[in-house]
């Protein structure tokens, strides 16, 4: 019969991709560019949280009060699913790799434990410094739903007392 009829003759692919240890060298050339980058990305969204704040607190942010929830529980959908991330990596992460006992296997293995778990500039601490601005952008948002929804029910009350109907 002829291949990919379903019969069952099929051969699966056979995968002969490898991977090529990085060596100390590329690790110290490539620490620099993701730390500037993990510091330029944490500063557009720290940048955009803030206005989003800004404008939530005068009032400029108007979102119904439907679509005001649907974007809340995406963005707290994505906040979860980051610190889920960050639980999930900074513990293997934080795993130091077997490479030897020789003093360049030690020293790459210290290396590397640095720029993925580092205090001030490892992954772990990117992944939680976006769960931070998730959060903030998902209590400006809820922020400005209570505000719709408080001004929606004055002015109801309002028209109610004037003798209109809402």
């Amino acid at each position: 019969m002829a291949e990919g009829t379903g019969t069952g003759t099929e051969t699966p692919a056979v995968s002969t991709a490898t991977t090529t240890p990085i060596t100390a060298e590329q690790l110290a050339a490539v620490k620099p560019v993701l730390q500037q980058q993990m510091l330029t990305d944490k500063a557009t969204a720290s940048h955009a949280a803030a206005k989003l704040d800004q404008a939530a607190d005068s009032g400029k942010l108007t979102l119904d009060v439907d679509a005001a929830d649907a974007l809340i529980k995406a963005v707290d959908a994505a906040r979860d699913q980051v610190m889920d991330l960050w639980k999930r990596a900074s513990k293997q992460l934080a795993t130091p790799l077997q490479l030897g006992e020789n003093p360049v296997a030690k020293a790459i293995s210290a290396r590397f434990a640095e720029l993925a778990v580092g205090e001030d500039s490892g992954a772990a601490k990117a992944l939680l410094d976006l769960f931070k601005v998730l959060d903030d952008i998902g209590n400006a948002l809820r922020k400005n739903r209570d505000s719709i929804r408080a001004t929606d029910e004055e002015a109801e009350k309002a028209m109610k007392k004037a003798g209109g109907s809402w």
